[in-house]
């Protein structure tokens, strides 16, 4: 049978009650089992029973009730540590105390606890402005000295009312200790190097009573703020000459002088491109038939597939043959090309682009006005006039401005690229799978003009060894639109090449030659250009000629390489013959008359065109 015994501990007001198996229970017993759940040690209580004291033998089990007894009291008498510490707080004559922790408040508490749970809460609130400060590297000892009701740092309670001195504010002539770098210090360490294990105060003649600072490790305050930034602008510009000095390690002279040769040479093989990129123009002019408002190709060029020129930038291009699409490749950065002679005012128009490359590449549609800058960076999309597609980046383009659009291109896809001139409307598609409309109500098409055909024409912009292919229609299409609302669409090609119904009118007899002609004035030649814009049924009257008759004929010459080939006077007489400036070098002059190779006499450039006698 078990047993209880009631243990009533005084000093605490509480009660425990403690269970034993037999009913012959000891005092060393009940010592031992409150040790045991209690920690109380044996030699602290004295155990009662009433009013005798349980010493020996058995102790009484409920319902009975032991109390249990300090056996010792406090040392010291009432009233005397209170006074000791009220006389300490005047300060009559001797160190007044700053320490009231051990009084106790209205309710018995210890002030050192109740301002500790103050601190604590104080702790928590400034938890973020902490992490702040640890982000921002900021020294707790930078940090203004914290400002408290009695005007001891971390005492934040009132101090008592009998203690004297406290809550006034401090005169601000009183001096604050570590908040600026001793002079003395400063001029000591400056004029010889303190020994190994010196003091940090070494060179100070007050040692450790100066009320200033000996190093950063001592300083505190918003000047510690300052020093650490001065410190750190020192190291910047260290660093700063340091690299300057690894950068420039020669004369300044000889760098401007290196710089400009190296602009200059930049400028050759710029101006030597561009000459490149001239002449490849000039040499396709020889194969084009002009007719206003629109170009169109003739049929022996557009089955040479000559039509891929580079517009801005350096790409390398290479024209369609008979099992290979036109490609381009570009040798810079973002370089741009284009379909030459194409001008697109009206209807609707369809190409394909194979990616050979997944790099940075934007394809589709330019206007006469378009302009490209390889060194900005900006190609097809990147101006006003131009409309483009990215699937690398899954974005399209217009006037610089980004979307998110269609989706990733790989190596091998083919890119649709639809252009409705009437509705003004662009939209791609990625290997036969409409991607939707991209771009609507677009500028409309500029307006021919006597220096620009205007028009809309296909035009890419690449990176870098980034490679595509064109199709325009010289080879099927692999993924041409077969629904109805695309019934419409035409090859690109088509705008290319001189179509039966479209020829342009000239002016011929049955028993002469176009190159028999004699040519006209500048003002002749843009009435005949005029006249050639509308259908008509009459011939204007041919003036005989006034100069001998052409004795080559341009187009039996396969090649610029074989005028080339001809002497000089030759080549003289067959410009003169066509009423053409005759002087140069023999590549000029088998150049010039190259450019007129498919030209009638009327189409012939003004420019030239040799001077009236």
């Amino acid at each position: 049978m078990r047993i209880q015994v009631i243990v009533e501990l005084v000093p605490e007001r509480a009660t425990i009650c403690l269970s034993f198996a037999h009913e012959a229970i000891t005092i060393d017993e009940m010592k031992q089992k409150l040790y045991a759940e209690k920690n109380i040690e044996n030699d602290v209580f004295r155990f009662m029973h009433g009013m005798k004291c349980l010493e020996d033998g058995f102790v009484p089990h409920s319902p009975q009730i032991i109390r249990a007894v300090l056996s010792n009291g406090l040392l010291g008498g009432k009233g005397g540590f209170g006074a000791m510490l009220r006389s300490q707080g005047k300060g009559a004559g001797q160190r007044q105390t700053t320490d009231f922790g051990a009084c106790r408040d209205l309710l018995g508490r210890r002030l050192r606890h109740v301002n500790q749970e103050i601190a604590i809460k104080k702790w928590q609130e400034e938890e973020q402005l902490r992490e702040q400060r640890k982000r921002d590297n900021i020294d707790e000892r930078e940090l203004p000295e914290e400002e408290t009701p009695s005007g001891i740092p971390g005492w934040y309670l009132n101090t008592p009312s009998w203690a004297e001195g406290f809550g006034k504010k401090k005169s601000r002539s009183k001096r604050k200790r570590h908040t600026v770098l001793c002079n003395n210090w400063l001029q000591a360490r400056a004029r010889a190097t303190p020994p190994e294990d010196a003091p940090i105060w070494w060179g100070c003649p007050r040692g450790q009573n100066c009320n200033f600072a000996h190093g950063e490790s001592e300083l505190r305050g918003e000047e510690l703020t300052a020093y650490k930034a001065q410190k750190k602008d020192d190291a910047l510009r260290e660093k700063d000459q340091a690299l300057a000095s690894y950068l420039h390690p020669v004369a300044p002279t000889v760098i401007e002088n290196e710089i400009t040769d190296a602009f200059a040479a930049g400028l050759q093989r710029r101006k030597a491109l561009q000459q490149q990129h001239a002449e490849k123009k000039l040499d396709l002019t020889s194969k084009m038939v002009y007719t206003p408002g629109e170009t169109r190709w003739n049929n022996q060029a557009s089955a040479a597939g000559s039509w891929l020129v580079p517009l801005h930038g350096n790409v390398h291009v290479t024209q369609t043959t008979n099992s290979e699409n036109a490609a381009v490749v570009g040798h810079g950065t973002f370089g741009t090309a284009t379909v030459f002679g194409c001008s697109l005012h009206q209807g609707q128009w369809y190409y394909e682009v194979e990616v050979v490359t997944t790099g940075v590449m934007q394809l589709g549609w330019a206007d006469s006005t378009f302009q490209a800058d390889d060194e900005e960076g900006d190609g097809v999309g990147d101006h006003a006039a131009s409309w483009a597609y990215d699937g690398n980046r899954q974005l399209k383009w217009n006037n610089g401005i980004s979307a998110t659009y269609g989706k990733t291109w790989s190596a091998g896809d083919i890119v649709g690229c639809f252009l409705d001139a009437d509705a003004r409307v662009v939209q791609f598609s990625l290997n036969g799978e409409l991607l939707g409309i991209a771009f609507d109500e677009i500028m409309p098409p500029t307006e021919k003009s006597d220096s620009s055909y205007g028009g809309f024409f296909p035009a890419f912009s690449l990176e870098e060894n980034e490679q595509m292919r064109i199709n325009i229609g010289d080879q099927p299409f692999v993924f041409f639109p077969k629904q109805k609302e695309f019934e419409k669409y035409t090859p690109v090609l088509q705008a290319l090449i001189k179509a039966d119904e479209a020829k342009p009118i000239v002016v011929t007899t049955s028993t002469t030659t176009e190159s028999s002609h004699t040519p006209k004035s500048p003002s002749k030649r843009n009435e005949n250009i005029a006249a050639t814009t509308v259908p008509s049924t009459k011939s204007e009257p041919i003036q005989p000629a006034t100069i001998p008759e052409p004795s080559i004929n341009l187009m039996d010459i396969p090649s610029l390489d074989d005028l080339k080939a001809l002497d000089a006077n030759t080549l003289k007489n067959e410009l003169a013959a066509r009423g053409l400036k005759c002087g140069g070098t023999v590549d000029q002059r088998a150049l010039r008359l190259w450019s007129i190779r498919a030209l009638n006499p009327s189409e012939y450039p003004t420019k030239l065109l040799a001077p009236k006698k």
